[in-house]
């Protein structure tokens, strides 16, 4: 008789997954946060210039950062690692 269940089975590549994910999961979260503030700021920036105040960086600046900020998730190149997220107009 046989008392493995075999369902319950996990494979190695399965729990490096996991443990990887693990892994990941405060730094995703970090970045999600950091990211839905920049794109406030950016917002901001940009309601500033259309107002005639004075900020660092130009319009299309701003829009073209904004527009980074939204595509730093899973799947862009380097993510999560915070020291290669997108740069502020100067």
């Amino acid at each position: 008789m046989n008392n493995i269940d075999w369902s319950q089975l996990r494979k190695a590549e399965d729990i490096k997954a996991e443990t990887e994910a693990s892994r990941l999961a405060p730094l995703i979260a970090a970045e999600t946060q950091w990211a839905e503030q920049e794109r406030k700021f950016a917002g901001e920036q940009l309601e500033a210039i259309e107002d005639g105040e004075s900020v660092a960086g130009t319009e299309r600046e701003w829009r073209d950062y904004r527009t980074q900020v939204r595509a730093w998730k899973l799947g862009a190149a380097g993510y999560p690692d915070s020291n290669l997220r997108p740069a502020r107009p100067i």
